[in-house]
């Protein structure tokens, strides 16, 4: 399954839990191995959605404070969902 966004990324996290609920015996230790390395890429997906944020809210600061709309960073969107350069037809 392709992760593209946090939503996913948080679809995957909680199929993760509950496959734990569930495990038994060996299963169980498994599931810990693969949780925890779960655990830890989400951890670098997150913090890099953190960096993207950041430097989006720079580039808004450094913009002219007469700027009438937000930039969301395209990795934080919904790949289905246009961007703003994409509605208005300059992309």
């Amino acid at each position: 399954m392709t992760m593209a966004n946090l939503l996913d990324l948080n679809d995957r996290l909680f199929r993760e839990l509950d496959r734990l609920e569930n495990a038994e015996g060996d299963a169980l230790e498994v599931e810990i191995e693969r949780a925890k390395a779960i655990g830890e890429m989400a951890m670098r997906v997150i913090d890099n959605a953190g960096v993207v944020i950041r430097a989006a809210q720079v580039q808004q600061q450094a913009m002219d404070d007469t700027a009438s709309r937000v930039i969301v960073p395209r990795l934080l969107m919904d790949a289905s969902v246009p961007t703003c350069a994409e509605r208005s037809g300059s992309a």
